[in-house]
């Protein structure tokens, strides 16, 4: 739980710290951009998204394991 959290932390120092030298509206677009890049190649980024979701299985099941 500790390190959720400490990962939650650093992530929010760091999006702040990228909100100040960049701006909101920049960062914003970061969305937006990702929206419609998948909008334009949908089988890619499916085979992307399941990439990430196996990662996600193996590491929680790595972490019951010990």
């Amino acid at each position: 739980m500790a390190r959720s959290l400490w990962s939650l932390g650093a992530l929010l120092v760091l999006l702040g710290l990228a909100a100040h030298v960049f701006g909101w509206d920049s960062l914003l677009e970061i969305p937006e951009a990702a929206i419609a890049a998948i909008r334009a190649a949908p089988a890619t980024y499916g085979v992307v998204a399941l990439g990430v979701l196996l990662m996600l299985v193996a590491r929680m099941m790595g972490r019951r394991r010990g």
